[in-house]
């Protein structure tokens, strides 16, 4: 039987005037909203990649207003074609935003109706299961013994004191189960204990199932029209496919109008998403911890064999694959001693090659580590198949689910460093480092989201968005359609500030009297520069790339106004921002040092910030191991891994904290960066014409 052909879809009359219809009531609605042809350009954009199934990349500055303009297409058409709205961010803040204030008011505003669900992975929800036991931990000994021991620790009677009240809370209806909005503290251990992944959940034949929060946000989801994401999950569920009893996590990717909001991050989430690590001493210890496990599970499901394999046959590969993490260090130790001085040792493979005298016992780790994943699938499908009620029986389950995981966390790293390079094809990073503790851990990860983003998102999801303030940097989107496998036929549009920039704003890159390299002047220098030029009755933000040099700077700032400063780190973030904030709205200065995360999403308008200073241009850093690797590859091939990697890098980052400065059509100030290579080396020319329109003050 042939399968259906969806006939080619097309942005009719009537979708373009329920879009219109939309956008005028929103204006009419909406107190204060000016009509912005930018945000009437990022709309026809929207309405064709959503409407006809294409893809749709949308460069849009502060002021655009994406948000109003992406729902403005997209709820329409989700409604009319009924498909699903997915909505994907970088940051939990624009999720809350989106979900809190963005999209209500917009529905509000138009008249239509739309259901709406915030999607989250399952370790932010409390499992009532797990949950219940923890509260009992200790005062019961399990049916199968000493069956909680993949735990490094028993918790605390404060922790199960905790566990406790946040089951009271959920039953009486007081909390929704959500962990970010927990009306206790949870710590880490607890909250390993309290959440459940996916591998070790009864799902509907829990005995938990009928007052089990995931289940109820999950189900909140599919009956969505409207979802809001992260792109991690996002990513997750599209990878992993049918999830959770046979049913999509979100949406079948052909039912998704997807718009990645923040687009600029979803490369690096892609590339994490196909990593792999594995701590060794770690790992052996817990794989050789398995035999009790195991020998329950065969109990459990009274079977002779479970993966055609004898309970002392699996019970030795068990023991085989600990013996063989252990005897692993020494071929590491072979190749690689770490410096004693080094703050963070790392070991990595040239271009993404291993040493040969590693290749037969990484074949030999591969094969009896998917013995013994193959074990597990099987013990842990057949253990779900027991009886729910059976309190020692879930413990089991849940317990079996945290071993595949372990297991299969072990596999991937194996068949990442076992795996065949493609020829013209980036190598896979392969590299060592050591942590505090000691323990050797292996990486792996690809050097590129573009085959990643292909495989699943590009050539399965009905229609895609990208927008964000920052994708080229300059207007050219070749960097970013290469590193993120966009299709050629992608309609990219760089849309032009709402603000008048020219007049709004000053870029001053000033003769600084030395470059950044100079680790012991260039900080004496920054302060020096900050102390008498920054306005310090007024509001400023400095950004650095380094720890190092942003506390270093503050060490050196003059007594009266270090006062004045804000570090990050000193104090959580909000709560600096909030200080910030109050300090400038009573008429006070105050000055904001922070590292990458305060250079984006932060909002500061008005007397919050009339200065941006940039210590240096933030270039990718040549340490970075897939960096590193991907150079060496393009270096190979004749090309300048400089202008392909560091400058489109640094021009998305400096566009990103440029947009620190003006948030709305009334702020003034100026965006200052102390990077002299800027009017000395050959890139500078480029970098500075690309940023920003703001009047140029250079030398």
């Amino acid at each position: 039987m042939s399968e259906k052909v969806e006939a080619p879809r097309t942005l009719t009359e009537e979708l373009k005037a329920g879009i219109r219809d939309a956008y005028a009531k929103l204006q009419a609605n909406t107190p204060g909203f000016s009509t912005r042809r930018s945000q009437s350009q990022m709309i026809g954009v929207v309405s064709r990649a959503l409407a006809t199934g294409g893809v749709g990349v949308v460069e849009a500055p502060t002021g655009v207003g994406k948000s109003l303009g992406y729902l403005t297409a997209g709820v329409p058409i989700a409604l009319a074609s009924k498909k699903k709205l997915v909505i994907s961010t970088g940051t939990v803040a624009l999720q809350s935003q989106l979900v809190e204030r963005d999209i209500p008011n917009f529905l509000k505003s138009t008249g239509l109706q739309a259901t709406v669900a915030l999607a989250k992975g399952r370790t932010r929800y409390l499992c009532t299961r797990n949950a219940a036991e923890a509260q009992g931990e200790g005062a019961q000994e399990g049916m199968f013994g000493d069956d909680v021991q993949l735990y490094d620790r028993p918790l605390a009677p404060i922790e199960m004191d905790v566990a406790e009240k946040l089951t009271k809370a959920f039953i009486e209806g007081r909390w929704n189960g959500d962990l970010d909005n927990a009306p206790e503290t949870v710590s880490t251990t607890l909250r390993m204990r309290i959440t459940t992944p996916a591998s070790a959940c009864a799902g509907r034949r829990c005995a938990y199932s009928a007052q089990c929060p995931v289940l109820r946000a999950r189900t909140e989801v599919r009956d969505a029209q409207i979802v809001v994401t992260n792109h991690a999950l996002l990513l997750s569920a599209l990878s992993i496919g049918e999830s959770d009893s046979g049913q999509p996590l979100i949406a079948p990717p052909g039912d998704m109008l997807l718009v990645l909001d923040e687009g600029h991050h979803i490369g690096n989430v892609a590339i994490d998403q196909g990593a792999a690590n594995l701590p060794l001493d770690d790992m052996a210890k817990r794989t050789g911890r398995l035999q009790i496990l195991i020998a329950g599970a065969y109990r459990a499901v009274d079977k002779d064999k479970i993966g055609n394999l004898l309970p002392n046959e699996a019970i030795e590969v068990a023991s085989r694959v600990s013996k063989l993490l252990k005897s692993f260090r020494d071929d590491i130790a072979n190749v690689w001693i770490p410096q004693p001085d080094d703050r963070e040792p790392m070991w990595r493979a040239a271009n993404g090659r291993l040493p040969e005298a590693w290749k037969q016992p990484i074949e030999v780790l591969a094969d009896e580590t998917r013995s013994l994943l193959n074990w597990a699938t099987a013990a842990t499908s057949l253990v779900a198949k027991g009886k729910p009620e059976d309190a020692g029986h879930e413990r089991l389950q849940r317990n079996l689910g945290m071993a595949l995981e372990m297991i299969e966390q072990q596999y991937n790293l194996w068949a990442g460093w076992r795996r065949e390079d493609k020829e013209g094809q980036p190598p896979i990073a392969r590299w060592v480092t050591l942590s505090r503790e000691g323990d050797y851990i292996l990486h792996c990860s690809p050097v590129s989201a573009a085959m990643v983003l292909r495989k699943l998102l590009w050539d399965e999801v009905n229609s895609v968005v990208m927008t964000s303030a920052t994708l080229t940097g300059g207007g050219d989107f070749q960097s970013l359609a290469i590193d993120n496998g966009i299709p050629e036929e992608a309609e990219m549009v760089s849309l032009a500030s709402p603000f008048d920039l020219p007049n709004q704003a000053e870029l001053i890159v000033p003769q600084f009297p030395v470059t950044p390299d100079d680790r012991e002047r260039h900080p004496k220098e920054v302060a020096k520069y900050l102390a008498a030029e920054l306005d310090w009755e007024k509001g400023s933000i400095v950004l650095f790339t380094s720890r190092w040099k942003m506390e270093k700077v503050a060490e050196l700032m003059p007594a009266t106004l270090r006062k004045k400063v804000l570090v990050q780190g000193e104090s959580a973030k909000q709560r600096m921002i909030d200080e910030h904030l109050k300090r400038t709205a009573a008429g006070e200065g105050s000055v904001l040092f922070g590292l990458n995360s305060f250079g984006e999403g932060l909002d500061l308008p008005g007397e919050a910030c009339t200065t941006v200073v940039i210590t240096q241009v933030p270039f990718a850093v040549p340490t970075d191991p897939q960096t590193s690797t991907l150079s060496e590859w393009f270096e190979s091939r004749g090309l300048n891994s400089f202008n392909l990697i560091a400058i489109p890098h640094a021009l998305r980052t400096l566009t990103q904290f440029s947009g620190r400065l003006i948030r709305t059509s009334t702020d003034t100030g100026r965006v200052i960066i102390l990077d002299s290579r800027l009017l000395t080396r050959r890139y500078g020319k480029r970098i500075i014409d690309s940023l920003p329109p703001f009047k140029r003050v250079i030398g």
